[in-house]
């Protein structure tokens, strides 16, 4: 089960790059400069790596073309992505179910 929740974790990042490099240029046109590199929080250590590295898996190459995109960004430096553990990210109180201690 693994698998599919590293490709969709991988997918994710895709759609949350996308949108923090629209938010930055759109910043950037209003007079508000972003500081860079972008950096998105994830706890997928195995989409991180996915993100950073060259290489493709055989088990990722049915991805979509689309989302391979984000190794460009993070290859040059505009995008990293940074390994934040569960306990520490906020976030996932709204997007998965978590034990009532860790609320």
């Amino acid at each position: 089960m693994a698998l599919p929740i590293v490709e969709a974790e991988f997918m994710a990042f895709s759609r949350a790059n996308t949108q923090a490099l629209w938010i930055s240029k759109y910043f950037d046109k209003v007079g508000l400069p972003v500081k860079r590199p972008i950096i998105i929080c994830a706890d997928n250590s195995g989409s991180i790596a996915n993100s950073t590295t060259d290489k493709n898996y055989r088990c990722t190459k049915h991805i979509d073309i689309r989302h391979h995109f984000i190794k460009e960004y993070t290859k040059s430096g505009n995008v990293v992505f940074q390994y934040t553990p569960t306990s520490d990210n906020i976030a996932d109180v709204l997007t998965k179910p978590l034990p009532r201690d860790t609320l």
